[in-house]
């Protein structure tokens, strides 16, 4: 049984191995397969890093069947904020959008549970574990038209080659066996539509339970905005809930930098269409109810 955690791949590089008995692999197969990876990590990148460009190129190679490194190398700058969070998750993101894929045939379904931080997924003897930031991502980028064409693409060219018998994503060159593995019998799945596109809604409301880090509050009923993190990610937002405003009134609850509340959060979602994805709109988060506050020496136990 093998526990995988989708947050290895925090670095520049990513190494992708090709499976087969010879060591070596088709001049055409590489260079199809690369260039449908790279089109998949730029159009990852442009979903959650608009405005950073990168540029991906061939590294190294090595045996084992055969290997390729590949780097990311950052185009000038011109991202905000969000920008130095989305470079670090940009192979885990593209990494687990192809991991999905392949569930989409799985049989017995896998085991999918979401929780705060994290999400917990089973399959056969495998457990994956995914960064909660990484899957909110790939739940958001991988109905991009050109995020489905790039992973396409990559697995077309590998299923045509009969000598490929494995693909697999790895963090090192040197590692013994790739950190994901994805069997020719699986192909299949991935080369077909990843979903069906629908006519999407420009706008749409969204609410889920999330855990908010306080890096700064509010403690009075005014509609002022407080400062959270989430999942890494700075978000501002006003705390409509009037009871737990009341209690804070009647010091029942102490809060102070660093602590947390896991509440519900309503907030906006607007279609990009030249993307293909959904963007959060930033100014709309409400915490619409507080479920409980986490005292920072709490969250460390967790």
């Amino acid at each position: 049984m093998a526990t995988v955690r989708l947050d290895a791949f925090s670095h520049d590089t990513i190494v992708l191995h090709f499976g087969g008995p010879e060591g070596a692999i088709d001049a055409y197969t590489l260079a199809n397969a690369l260039i449908g990876f790279a089109d998949t990590a730029y159009a990852v990148n442009a979903a959650i890093d608009p405005g950073q460009e990168i540029e991906i190129i061939v590294e190294a190679t090595g045996p084992g069947s055969y290997r390729t490194v590949l780097r990311k190398l950052k185009k000038g700058f011109t991202g905000g904020v969000l920008s130095g969070i989305a470079g670090t998750i940009l192979w885990n993101v593209v990494s687990n959008v192809i991991y999905d894929a392949t569930l989409k045939g799985a049989d017995p379904k896998p085991q999918i549970t979401i929780n705060t931080t994290e999400v917990i997924i089973k399959h056969g003897n495998d457990t994956i574990i995914v960064p909660r930031v990484v899957h909110d991502a790939t739940e958001n980028v991988k109905k991009s038209p050109a995020v489905q064409e790039g992973v396409r693409k990559t697995f077309d060219s590998l299923e045509a080659d009969t000598h490929v018998k494995e693909f697999g994503i790895t963090g090192s060159i040197a590692d013994p066996r790739p950190l994901i593995s994805i069997p020719r019998s699986e192909f299949r799945f991935v080369v077909t539509p990843i979903v069906e596109l629908e006519e999407q809604p420009l706008e749409r409301a969204r609410k889920e339970r999330a855990r908010l880090v306080i890096l700064k509050a509010w403690l009075n009923h005014a509609r002022r905005k407080w400062s959270f993190e989430w999942n890494g990610v700075p978000l501002s937002a006003p705390v409509a809930d009037k009871a737990f405003l009341d209690k804070l009134d009647r010091r029942e609850h102490l809060l102070g930098a660093g602590d947390a509340l896991d509440v519900e959060i309503r907030y906006r979602q607007k279609f990009e269409a030249a993307l293909g994805v959904y963007v959060n709109d930033p100014a709309s988060f409400v915490v619409s109810r507080v479920i409980w506050p986490v005292p920072r020496e709490v969250q460390k136990r967790l």
